[in-house]
């Protein structure tokens, strides 16, 4: 008698895949529909995804990925997570996801995910690095707290210049906008909620 051949075993990284691009969506404010008008992929592709109803292909995953942001890694979970007690808890230091930007912005995510209410986020900016020209505003909260150089932030017709152990606190929905006066980088701890990374 022959034993039945068992069934493949799910991809691991589907749920991770589904969590995390939900997670990112809705921390940056869109709308599935959104999502899916800057990636050419259907909206019902897009949530069964999320609901982890479909496995991803590698193309998908560069579009959504394009369209949110990040590079394809962000999607994938740690190896060493699965059996990880740590995992939705702590960030080791050389465990940080990150980000970098063409204006000379690096964003290292401190929190674990962006499930909850808060996000923490270690910023450095090279100098004469911005958040861009515009003011820009978004729902919410944020304080950050400048660890090393200066940070210049302006909200609205304000302008404050920060050094090393100055804080900050205040309603996203103000106009703002910041930028390292230089001459040396600038690093930066940002508490926001709702998460909007």
């Amino acid at each position: 008698m022959t034993k039945p051949t068992p069934k493949p075993a799910a991809r691991e990284t589907q749920a991770i895949i589904g969590q995390r691009m939900r997670e990112l969506r809705k921390a940056k404010g869109l709308t599935l529909k959104q999502l899916a008008a800057s990636t050419d992929l259907s909206i019902g592709y897009l949530s069964q995804l999320e609901r982890q109803d479909a496995d991803p292909s590698i193309r998908a995953l560069n579009v959504i990925g394009k369209a949110l942001g990040v590079g394809i890694n962000w999607f994938f979970p740690d190896p060493d997570a699965a059996e990880n007690p740590e995992t939705g808890y702590v960030v080791r230091a050389d465990r940080r996801r990150a980000l970098r930007f063409a204006s000379g912005l690096r964003d290292e995510l401190l929190s674990p995910s962006l499930a909850g209410q808060l996000e923490m986020v270690l910023t450095t900016f090279e100098p004469g690095a911005s958040s861009g020209e515009e003011l820009y505003s978004h729902k919410g909260e944020e304080a950050g707290f400048v660890v090393e150089g200066q940070l210049e932030i302006t909200l609205d017709d304000q302008v404050f210049l920060l050094g090393p152990g100055d804080t900050i606190q205040f309603p996203s929905e103000r106009p703002h906008r910041y930028r390292n006066p230089g001459p040396g980088p600038t690093r930066l701890i940002w508490a926001v909620t709702p998460p909007h990374y």
